[in-house]
């Protein structure tokens, strides 16, 4: 049941799992996840293909934090507050650049890409001035990478990024490993707001329980594209039984995912009709090269497996009809920031790339068939949560009777509420205190 402080209910006898909607409306409560989770959490920060040269930089803001993602020309990647050390001004104020040093609009102050301070009017200070480095730009307390996706942590005694990532780490081995030539991103990101709590972009990244009644357009856009044709007859298959269609499941440290069979193509490398003979001779041969590669079971997996992951508190990578990693920064208890970048091979085809973005514009772009749906839902959710008395909120489904169960790494079927438990479970243990493992 409820525990002192918590805003879950948790009863196992009643096969029942609430969140308070506290959680979603209330601004202390906001307040305090920015200092217990976001101070905490490893967090993502940018992608390695972004800053491929020495002198590329790129600034975002994370967990409210200005930070400049830069390639030094001298030590590598690393990522600095990007806030003049002189009088507190923003320091760099274009989306992305390259350059030889990084110079304050303000006064002029000069900082190599290193961080350190330049000052052209040296003559004015005293030698000793900077002797102690405190007048250099500050770094991040924490940069980490795996497989070219770079976190950031705020705690400097956070646990590294691999053991953060748990079995979410394996996930990010599948997309890494569809070209041996790695990864990019591909053109500019979009962004857009939401005016809803970042936590319900996060439920509905990994659930497919909403899948057929929220995005019943797609549906119907698959019968006509599909037509008759092998593809089809599958859909057909897997819509008699939808629960049966993929998996979900915890993956650790409040990460999950959902894993499904939908048979709606994947550019690596899962052939439908509408993309021609051309496509198919190319497909036919990235998936030879990953079955020599990986063997047949981890490429079907990698090829026919539509997978969305969530990595805690606010990262989503969709792989599936196109690769999308979709970071969302809370910006007040009922709105958030979202920033996603399509992402593919670096040596794919442009017929295929092609295929890839025409993907991603038309399910997971901000007009696709997918992303207005959700984000209307999480605003009518957010709505919901704010002006009505009801207080809880449900994530029963498939709910395990046995508490001796974990429920960060328990898994179901798709539609079930696995990964979401896995998620809400983490989530108050780090408001409690409880979280345990996420700090050396």
């Amino acid at each position: 049941m409820t525990r002192a402080g918590s805003f879950l209910d948790i009863d196992h006898a009643r096969a029942s799992f609430r969140v308070h909607r506290d959680a979603y409306r209330d601004p202390e409560v906001f307040a305090r996840e920015m200092k217990l989770i976001f101070e905490r959490c490893w967090l993502y920060l940018g992608h390695a293909s972004e800053v491929d040269k020495p002198g590329d930089y790129a600034t975002r803001c994370v967990a409210q934090r200005d930070i400049i993602f830069m390639h030094t020309r001298a030590e590598g990647v690393h990522a600095f507050y990007n806030t003049c050390t002189h009088r507190g001004v923003t320091l760099c104020r274009d989306k992305r650049g390259s350059a030889k040093v990084l110079t304050c609009p303000y006064h002029g102050w000069v900082f190599n890409t290193s961080g350190q301070w330049m000052n052209t009017e040296a003559e004015k200070y005293p030698a000793s001035f900077n002797s102690d480095g405190r007048y250099n730009l500050r770094r991040v307390e924490r940069l980490e990478e795996y497989r070219g996706f770079y976190f950031v942590n705020f705690d400097q005694n956070a646990v590294s990024l691999k053991d953060y990532l748990a079995g979410a780490a394996e996930l990010l081995d599948l997309i890494a490993d569809q070209s041996p030539a790695g990864l990019t991103l591909i053109g500019q990101p979009h962004e857009y707001s939401i005016p809803a709590n970042y936590k319900y972009l996060a439920e509905n990244s990994f659930d497919a329980y909403h899948g057929v009644p929220t995005h019943s357009s797609y549906f119907e856009f698959l019968n006509t594209r599909l037509g008759d044709s092998e593809q089809q007859a599958r859909l057909d298959e897997i819509m008699k039984d939808y629960a049966k269609g993929g998996l979900g499941a915890g993956l650790g440290n409040g990460h999950g995912l959902f894993e499904g069979w939908l048979p709606n193509g994947k550019p690596v490398a899962s052939w439908i009709p509408p993309w021609g003979p051309e496509a198919k001779v190319e497909i036919d041969r990235i998936r030879r090269e990953l079955k020599e590669r990986f063997g047949e079971a981890r490429m079907k997996r990698i090829c026919d497996h539509q997978k969305n992951v969530v990595i805690f508190p606010n990262l989503v990578i969709n792989d599936h009809v196109a690769i999308t990693i979709r970071s969302f920064q809370p910006e007040g208890v009922d709105r958030m920031r979202v920033t996603a970048w399509a992402a593919g091979p670096k040596d794919e085809l442009r017929m295929m790339r092609k295929i890839r973005l025409d993907n991603f514009l038309t399910f997971l772009g901000p007009a696709g068939f997918a992303t207005p749906d959700d984000n209307e839902m999480l605003a009518l959710a957010q709505r919901g949560a704010s002006h009505t008395p009801v207080e809880w909120i449900d994530f029963s489904r498939d709910m395990p009777t046995d508490p001796s169960v974990d429920m960060l790494t328990s898994r179901g079927a798709w539609t079930d509420e696995h990964q979401l438990r896995a998620y809400w479970l983490r989530w108050d243990q780090m408001m409690n205190g409880t979280s345990g493992g996420l700090n050396r």
